[in-house]
């Protein structure tokens, strides 16, 4: 499994096994599939829209759509709608999102 170094913005269709180092945007029209790590957190925009069956070791800032079946590590936040599958689970914890220093956008 490969390994995105840095920030990853979603703008179209995006389908991510590997492991993102920093923080995951999905802008408006983007559709992200994860079931890789993200390490930095996910940010969704509203018209964004993400399904993740991986690990997000930060918090999730919600303001799109969301359809979880893995695991986040922080807390989801925002105004977005939120689907949890059977498997999902959500920490609690506060781990704020915290952008790396170098970024790479896709």
């Amino acid at each position: 499994m490969g390994q995105h170094i840095g920030d990853l913005v979603v703008t179209k269709i995006v389908i991510a096994s590997n492991t993102v180092t920093g923080v995951t945007h999905v802008k408006p029209g983007g559709k992200l599939v994860s079931s890789g790590n993200l390490l930095g957190g996910l940010v969704i925009n509203a018209g964004g829209n993400a399904v993740v069956s991986g690990r997000i070791d930060r918090n999730v800032m919600n303001d799109g759509n969301f359809v979880l079946n893995g695991q986040v590590a922080g807390r989801i936040v925002g105004q977005g709608l939120v689907v949890m599958g059977p498997s999902a689970h959500v920490s609690g914890d506060d781990l704020p999102i915290e952008p790396v220093a170098e970024n790479s956008a896709t």
